[in-house]
């Protein structure tokens, strides 16, 4: 499952909410937790349970050179390259879907309007369990315990970063997932991991970081004009 797609879809919903509702009383003070439960509430009955992978032969990426730049060290790793998908209910959303067939680890690309891009290693396992390796900034939303997640640094090149998963990933009950089944992977554990989150919820704390992170990307920008 590409986690960072449903959070990167959490952080996004819930800096629109925090934006529109509790931004400015934020600036003036703390929040109360229930203001913040309701964003996070919000958030979530935004964020699709389920999606379907859309091959698609010509795509309208948002950084093509960027998804093509870290797809191509890959290939030269010995990744078999599974083409490019949209993502149903996430317009704008594109992956570049890769798969090593002898090590059994699935390589997602994801193209984001708003996230831009970055690319998730995963393994699966026969007890249901994930490993996986991800260069897309951390996002402060924890994560269920059979999805063991390792944060990479977001400049370092694909293929180095793969041999990293290698030797840092749970070897034992690795689950032997062929290239062509990459897909059904994806989407049943997208799933998976969408009905633990709605259970769960957002709280009220991962809002808090949300808003934070939100907060700091505007001072950010606002510097650089």
């Amino acid at each position: 499952m590409n986690t960072t797609i449903l959070l990167a879809l959490i952080i996004a919903f819930a800096a629109v909410f925090f934006l529109k509702r509790v931004a400015a009383q934020l600036l003036l003070r703390k929040v109360g937790r229930a203001a913040l439960t309701e964003v996070g509430k919000r958030a979530m009955a935004r964020v699709p349970q389920q999606v379907s992978l859309v091959k698609t032969e010509s795509p309208v990426w948002n950084d093509g050179a960027g998804v093509e730049q870290q797809a191509a060290p890959l290939r030269n790793e010995g990744f078999k390259d599974l083409g490019a998908y949209s993502v149903s209910t996430m317009p704008g959303v594109f992956l570049r879907m890769l798969a090593h067939p002898q090590t059994y680890v699935a390589a997602h690309i994801c193209d984001h309007p708003k996230a831009g891009v970055w690319t998730e290693f995963v393994t699966r396992y026969t007890d249901g369990s994930t490993h996986s390796m991800t260069n897309l900034a951390p996002t402060g939303m924890d994560h269920p315990n059979w999805f063991r997640k390792i944060q990479a640094e977001r400049g370092t090149p694909t293929n180095q970063l793969y041999r990293e998963f290698l030797t840092r990933r749970e070897w034992h009950g690795i689950k032997p997932v062929a290239p062509e089944d990459s897909i059904r992977e994806f989407e049943e554990n997208y799933a998976k991991l969408s009905a633990w989150r709605q259970d769960r919820g957002v709280t009220p704390e991962e809002v808090a970081h949300v808003a934070v992170k939100w907060a700091h990307q505007k001072q950010a920008a606002g510097t650089s004009h």
